[in-house]
């Protein structure tokens, strides 16, 4: 089942009044470079696999995966980064998860959340991260840049998801300098790339955007050829009997 935004943030808001509080002395700077990583220049187009149990788009997706062996077989692809959802309730993910990806690769590693409070922020970087995805219709425009240089001051990636014309522009001011565009269609979470199509020709030419969507096909990439940095891909990396040999064929088709 499909969970929209404003009934994540809902169920978010009380999750987040109940963390405990952070030992902040432990926090190290990230020393992957998830930004650079996924940035192209447009000139082809970088993956990006998340790892989850569920998601909001795509419901339920692996109940018991061994995230460290399917970290450790992508690890040996050219995938430009992670993604580990972390929201317990939604994606039925945790902190634990992170940070067991974080350590079986070399590649960086995004946390993908609703992030609503900036204590996540540090807790995402003690579990591992080395970037934290934030969601433009989920924050005011000052809390967004705030959070943006939050990530920073630990030499973390702070990519931004945009829904609208209106989010591009915010999310340029608070300094993002990677925005991700979701590609879901209805019913069932079809990919619809039509919202990517209409918001990529207003991204900065000096952010990188990625499209996050279900693509299971090679041929699917090609309509964001010279117009995206690169995608981000969920379910279909999940729902994969051989998930390397997935991500390899889209590998090279992305090339």
């Amino acid at each position: 089942m499909q969970v929209s935004l404003s009934d994540w943030i809902a169920r978010k808001k009380d999750a987040v009044g109940r963390a405990a509080r952070l030992e902040l002395r432990n926090v190290t700077p990230s020393l992957r470079d998830f930004t650079h990583a996924v940035s192209t220049q447009r000139s082809s187009l970088s993956v990006v696999a998340e790892l989850a149990r569920a998601s909001p788009e795509e419901g339920h997706l692996s109940p018991m995966p061994d995230y460290q062996a399917i970290a450790s077989a992508l690890d040996a692809t050219d995938l430009a980064a992670f993604a580990v959802a972390t929201d317990e309730e939604v994606c039925q993910g945790s902190l634990p998860d992170l940070t067991l990806v974080s350590r079986a690769a070399s590649s960086p590693v995004a946390q993908r959340d609703l992030v609503l409070a900036r204590e996540q922020i540090y807790q995402a970087r003690l579990a591992g991260a080395d970037a934290v995805l934030l969601h433009a219709g989920a924050l005011a425009p000052g809390d967004l840049k705030a959070f943006v240089e939050i990530a920073a001051s630990m030499h973390m990636s702070a990519p931004v998801e945009v829904r609208s014309e209106q989010e591009v522009q915010v999310a340029a001011a608070a300094g993002a300098r990677v925005m991700v565009i979701p590609a879901f269609g209805h019913p069932h979470a079809a990919l619809s790339l039509e919202l990517a199509q209409s918001l990529l020709p207003k991204v900065p030419r000096t952010v990188a955007p990625l499209v996050r969507g279900p693509f299971y096909r090679p041929e699917e990439l090609e309509p964001l050829r010279g117009k995206a940095d690169g995608v981000w891909i969920c379910g279909p990396v999940m729902r994969a009997g051989d998930a390397a040999a997935f991500v390899g064929e889209l590998l090279a088709a992305a090339g």
